[in-house]
């Protein structure tokens, strides 16, 4: 059985009458699994949200910029490079293919519970947030609605059944530079190198950085005390500061120990995102 209701309200009585209804967006995950020639138990009932406008719309306020959750990444790539945040635009271009990105949605994207979603480390780094909706027990109309770190997602049991994710927020844009990478790292498609940077560069000073890192699967690694050291370094950085820069890695990376190809590409990663920092302070060309 399928729904298809025309507004949040109309999704969240759906979700509390239909205990075990599965919410359904572009429905990509289960066709990649389908494509793997995985087995596959589908749902007996669905709540599709493809006819609800409100959820497929992107916005722009003084306080940045929401993207509905039902926005599918092709849309958002469309809002253009000179308008997204940095560096959104590339990492968007960079999950998988044309027709994918077509069906893709961003909150689908971001509620992938086998592994975690190619943007979620950018948009962690752009202190975005997602707000979150739950039916009211007792007939509520409204609901409960939360605006909670996208770094919550992390956690795999905090979405459930219940819970609808209905807008990402992400914050003004003040930064100069955006750099994402995804690296194929072995013979198939899950094994991955994912880092992703932000820079504020001001006369060859860099001002404020972000790194992370993911695997695509375990989790996203990122070191604030690094980001810290970092700022306030001069472009380009000198022998001691690489040094320190590479170590520090290293330590961040120890969850892979086994992978030694994977950790140094990272520092590999690393050093290029300095490159072009250095590059943006001297005129250089922003990618």
């Amino acid at each position: 059985m399928v729904f298809f209701p025309r507004g949040i309200g109309e999704v969240l009585d759906l979700m509390e009458r239909e205990a075990n209804a599965v919410l359904w967006a572009g429905g990509t995950e289960i066709t990649c699994r389908s494509m793997r020639k995985e087995l596959i138990d589908l749902p007996k009932t669905v709540i599709s949200l493809s006819l609800v406008e409100e959820l497929a719309r992107a916005t722009r306020t003084e306080y940045g910029l929401e993207i509905g959750a039902t926005m599918t990444l092709e849309r958002l790539s469309q809002i253009g490079r000179n308008t997204l945040p940095t560096g959104l635009y590339e990492a968007v271009n960079n999950v998988g293919s044309l027709p994918l990105r077509n069906r893709a949605t961003i909150g689908g994207h971001l509620a992938l519970r086998a592994r975690i979603g190619d943007l979620h480390p950018l948009l962690q780094l752009l202190d975005s947030k997602i707000e979150i909706r739950s039916p009211r027990r007792g007939g509520g109309k409204r609901g409960l609605v939360r605006k909670v770190p996208i770094a919550l997602l992390e956690d795999k049991n905090f979405l459930d059944s219940r819970k609808l994710i209905t807008k990402i927020s992400i914050p003004g844009n003040n930064w100069d530079i955006g750099f994402h990478r995804k690296i194929s790292t072995g013979g198939d498609e899950s094994g991955v190198l994912i880092f992703t940077a932000l820079a504020s560069v001001k006369g060859g000073i860099l001002s404020e950085c972000r790194m992370a890192f993911s695997d695509g699967y375990t989790g996203i690694l990122r070191d604030r005390e690094l980001e810290a050291y970092m700022a306030g370094q001069t472009l380009p950085l000198g022998h001691r500061e690489l040094k320190t820069l590479d170590e520090a890695i290293l330590e961040l990376t120890a969850p892979w120990k086994r992978r030694s190809y994977d950790r140094k590409t990272a520092m590999t990663c690393s050093r290029g995102f300095l490159k072009q920092a250095r590059n943006h302070s001297m005129g250089g060309m922003i990618f």
